[in-house]
């Protein structure tokens, strides 16, 4: 199970291509394990052996074992991202991932599929959460890629989730507890394997309480998913991401403690956002421990949403080295908020 007696240090990112995991160990070897990084939360697009056809790009075992071995030299712990329920979109947002573009009675809005749409209409598609036949191939993917990985723990995705609630299947049912539900199945699932579960926290935020837009929080009402405890178990970890600036701080991180949950803030590629999140997680902290709330600020993790490559990697060891000079290049402002930021999180100590 994932170690929870001392703060996540983490670091994200998303590997496409068979080419690029020398990038990726170089990150691991030059940028996060002389800055005490502990987890590596790998969104990979992975050749399945279990099932080829739903394979998204051309990471295979070998090569996940590979960053595993460069993970482990170092103390780092490597964590498997597998989108669950949301996010089911490719790159054209209309256009499904492989297993719903091959098994369409999956698909929560199959009208939708490959819509020509503009801006600000959008698909994010997702998969029906009431038809449970889907994890007779979920399961066995999640699996394989835990195995590959040596995990600890199974990060499941579970963010901005928009349509639900809409299929023949689940119309007129409760989203939020149609979302719990999902959580629980896979919950359980990793459970019986001796993984922890990780989610993105923004689904079970009211974003017009907390001040949150629509992707930061939820607006179509899954929300009072938070309070199903049965379903929604306190064990979960939750990684709480704001990439925007918000002066009037950040309730989440406050509510997520209160709640009981191990939260860990999550940042992107401002610096300067970064560390005003941090700020106000560590007064989250301090009035946790204050009133004695259940719960606990857990570290953070950096998020990079390029996904890597030489470039990339580049830049962003020169950012985390304070050498990026054009800040706002791709990479260099990954680097450059763990630069800024990295050396604040000493302080939190359990």
């Amino acid at each position: 199970m994932f170690d929870r007696s001392k703060p996540m240090i983490g670091f994200h990112t998303i590997l496409k291509n068979h080419e690029d995991v020398p990038a990726m160990l170089r990150v691991i070897e030059e940028g996060l394990a002389p800055r005490g990084f502990n987890t590596l939360i790998l969104e990979a697009r992975y050749q399945f052996t279990c099932f080829p056809e739903y394979s998204m790009g051309t990471v295979n075992y070998q090569d996940v074992r590979q960053i595993s071995d460069a993970c482990q030299r170092h103390g780092v712990r490597l964590v498997p991202l597998f989108p669950c329920l949301s996010h089911q979109s490719a790159e054209k947002r209309t256009s499904p991932y492989p297993l719903l573009r091959l098994h369409p009675e999956f698909m929560e809005t199959p009208h939708m599929l490959d819509a020509d749409l503009t801006w600000p209409d959008f698909c994010l598609h997702s998969w029906c959460a009431s038809n449970d036949d889907i994890y007779q191939y979920v399961f066995p993917m999640i699996d394989e890629m835990a195995e590959a990985c040596r995990a600890d723990a199974v990060h499941i995705g579970m963010d901005e989730l928009f349509d639900v609630a809409m299929c023949p299947r689940c119309k007129g049912k409760s989203p939020a507890a149609l979302y719990a539900r999902t959580i629980k199945i896979l919950h359980d699932h990793l459970k019986e394997k001796n993984l922890d579960t990780m989610i993105w926290g923004d689904r079970l935020l009211n974003s017009l309480k907390m001040g949150y837009s629509m992707w930061e929080g939820d607006r179509f009402g899954v929300y009072p998913a938070l309070d199903m405890e049965n379903e929604v178990t306190r064990d979960l970890i939750i990684c709480d991401w704001h990439y925007d600036w918000h002066s009037a701080g950040y309730p989440s991180v406050e509510t997520f403690i209160e709640k009981g949950f191990f939260v860990v803030p999550s940042v992107y590629k401002n610096g300067e956002n970064a560390c005003h999140l941090w700020l106000h997680a560590l007064e989250a902290h301090y009035l946790g421990k204050r009133y004695g709330w259940s719960g606990r600020l857990g570290g953070m993790l950096f998020t990079n949403w390029y996904p890597l490559n030489d470039a990339i990697a580049d830049g962003m060891l020169k950012g985390m080295n304070g050498e990026a000079g054009d800040t706002n290049a791709f990479g260099a402002d990954v680097g450059n908020a763990i630069f800024m930021t990295r050396p604040r999180l000493d302080v939190l100590k359990f």
